[in-house]
């Protein structure tokens, strides 16, 4: 009984990550001051899910969303402005 509690759950966190990835390749792509954001907030929640429920496939796809998030936010002129704005700069 105490075993099955400490089994990972399979797919816990895979769905997110690959909904955040496929938000930051569209914020790379298309209008990133849209889908950036709205990828790091699925991101931060697919990560949270897939740490949680040790799913190694889910945190790596999370990662994968977490690195082309912060290459929207590179890529994005309007992102970079509001941070910068943001910052005083």
């Amino acid at each position: 009984m105490i075993e099955s509690q400490l089994e990972p759950r399979s797919g816990s966190g895979l769905v997110a990550g690959i909904i955040a990835c496929v938000l930051a390749v569209l914020g790379i792509v298309t209008i990133g001051f849209i889908f950036v954001p709205l990828a790091a907030i699925v991101a931060i929640f697919g990560t949270i899910i897939a740490i949680k429920n040790m799913n190694i496939a889910g945190i790596g796809v999370n990662v994968l969303a977490w690195v082309l998030t912060i290459l929207g936010l590179v890529t994005s002129p309007v992102l970079l402005f509001m941070i910068a704005d943001m910052l005083g700069l």
